[in-house]
């Protein structure tokens, strides 16, 4: 999903898409772990059945995706210049599918550490 933007209602597709992609398991929590983004936090957001768990205000260092993007960007953005939306859509899509590739790089760039 590419949107243009983020709100509650890009927020709810997310989590309506998410909801139908992960199934349900009757012994396991689904939980969320989000930063405190103000659509993260809207009043009429449907969680499915998914918990919310919410990050210390800023606390960038607790949240693993921040490091992640820091090495998308080292490692696919450093030097790239989109002369449209849509190379940088392919170039974005190229990027995260590399990243896909390669779970155990995720992992360790996701790895907390103390």
């Amino acid at each position: 999903m590419i949107f243009d933007g983020v709100d509650t209602d890009v927020f709810q597709c997310y989590l309506d898409h998410l909801a139908q992609s992960i199934p349900k398991s009757p012994n396991k929590r689904r939980l969320l772990i989000l930063d405190n983004a103000s659509w993260h936090k809207a009043k009429r957001l449907h969680w499915h059945d998914f918990e919310p768990e919410f990050l210390p205000a800023y606390s960038p260092d607790f949240n693993p995706i921040e490091r992640l993007w820091l090495r998308l960007k080292a490692d696919h953005f450093a030097d790239f210049f989109a002369r449209s939306g849509q190379e940088l859509v392919d170039h974005l899509c190229f990027a995260l599918n590399s990243l896909m590739d390669d779970p155990k790089s995720v992992g360790s760039q996701c790895a907390f550490r103390k």
